[in-house]
């Protein structure tokens, strides 16, 4: 089991085995390459790890053969190590000290190259007796450490030697290793055994909702339009199954007796006005514990069809108003405190005056008549009101094709 020293076992099994397969040995060193190592002086190979990422590819995934496959927990947290591979030479102001510290770079790149993946019978020498070049805090892990030279741009070397103020830019190679994992402390909680195993099997017939129509249609407002208590009749194929329910919006409505080309549905009495989003479901009953009722599942889902909800304007009180008077509006369903409400009168727009945002839903919205430049001058005038862009229908004369009201009157 991998705990907290995994990171610094990568870079004790790095320096493991640069110190041995190395063809001139030089010093390795562990630090970042600011800094003057102690004790340390001449031709050397530095490791500095400047970036710990977690592999997102295993982030959640259990290390396979740990623990019983029944059991669940926190998964380990695995991550790709990045490390910045610095040679020295013996001198500073050599003619050729750039030279050897490239023969150093090169022969350590040729050492990490042809053992780019480091098992756990790797061994010093090559001699079974001899120490393992793998750090003993990774020893039989499932992830082997897998070594990778990272293609760097000039530029992100040049941003990683900036931060370092203390240090003189200097030639470098970028590796990744990768992946190490660190296991979690918590312990992992073991399920109950599985009593029986079934399978269930269904054939696909996902509804598909064509058309919503009210019946009978509004002759002023054809189409998916309704007010709450209306009929509506929702038109498409494979609408009917084992348990069939009408989503508008977060409000389900079960359909008692479903036609696969045809369903009928009230608008049931509470359901805000304004915009729904309408979807058949079908829901599979399915055993849950033996001689119990059948439990609904979550099954297949058809598209989603908009349905405009009309609010129902009940009555105006007081009847006529001048500005500057409160009216009360009473409708039907009642409205959230959070949507939007308006009066129309006419061609005039009346906002309603503001309520606590946490107030139940209320029959009833309070008006203000407006004063000043903006009054509606005295008349008399249809009125709607329009609740989240849903307005309010006016009655209808089909002989002389006219509206008839409701009214109000501005004095």
């Amino acid at each position: 089991m991998s705990g907290f020293q995994a990171i610094a076992g990568v870079s004790s099994t790095l320096r493991n085995l640069l110190r041995d397969r190395m063809e001139q040995p030089v010093s390795v060193t562990i630090a970042p390459p600011d800094v003057t190592v102690a004790g340390v002086s001449g031709r050397r190979v530095n490791l500095y790890l400047y970036q710990v990422a977690e592999n997102g590819y295993l982030k959640n995934q259990e290390i396979p053969g740990q623990g019983h496959p029944a059991d669940y927990g926190r998964p380990p947290l695995s991550l790709d190590l990045s490390y910045l591979v610095t040679s020295f030479g013996s001198s500073e102001s050599g003619v050729d000290a750039d030279l050897e510290a490239q023969q150093i770079l090169g022969d350590a790149m040729r050492a990490l190259h042809e053992f780019s993946t480091i098992a756990d019978d790797l061994h010093v020498g090559d001699d079974p007796a001899q120490p393992r070049i793998l750090d003993p805090a990774l020893v039989g892990e499932f992830e082997r450490v897998k070594i990778t030279l990272q293609p760097t741009s000039l530029e992100e070397f040049s941003k990683i030697w900036t931060a370092l103020p203390q240090a003189n830019f200097r030639r470098s190679v970028g590796y990744q290793i990768s992946v190490v994992q660190i296991e979690s402390r918590r312990r992992r909680r073991p399920a109950l055994p599985v009593r029986e195993r079934r399978v269930y099997a269904f054939t696909l017939q996902t509804p598909h909702v064509a058309e919503i129509l009210r019946d009978p249609p509004f002759e002023d407002a054809p189409g998916a339009v309704a007010e709450v208590n209306d009929t509506i009749v929702i038109l498409g194929h494979n609408l009917a199954g084992e348990s069939t329910r009408v989503m508008l919006g977060a409000t389900a409505v079960t359909v008692p007796a479903p036609q696969d080309s045809r369903l009928s549905l009230t608008i049931p009495a509470g359901l805000p006005a304004g915009l729904h989003a309408l979807q058949i479901t079908h829901d599979f009953m399915l055993v849950g514990v033996p001689g119990a009722p059948l439990v609904p599942h979550r099954g297949r889902r058809s598209n989603v069809v908009p349905l405009l909800v009309l609010p129902r304007l009940i009555g105006i009180a007081p009847p006529a108003a001048g500005p500057g008077t409160a009216v009360t509006v009473t409708v039907n369903p009642p409205v959230l405190a959070r949507q939007e409400k308006t009066l129309l009168l006419g061609d005039f727009e009346i906002p309603a005056l503001a309520v606590d945002p946490i107030a139940p839903p209320s029959p009833t919205v309070v008006f203000m008549l407006p004063t000043g430049p903006a009054r509606i001058p005295p008349g008399v005038y249809f009125a709607r009101v329009r609740v989240d862009g849903a307005e309010s229908r006016l009655t209808f004369n089909p002989v002389t094709l006219q509206y008839t009201g409701p009214t109000f009157t501005v004095s």
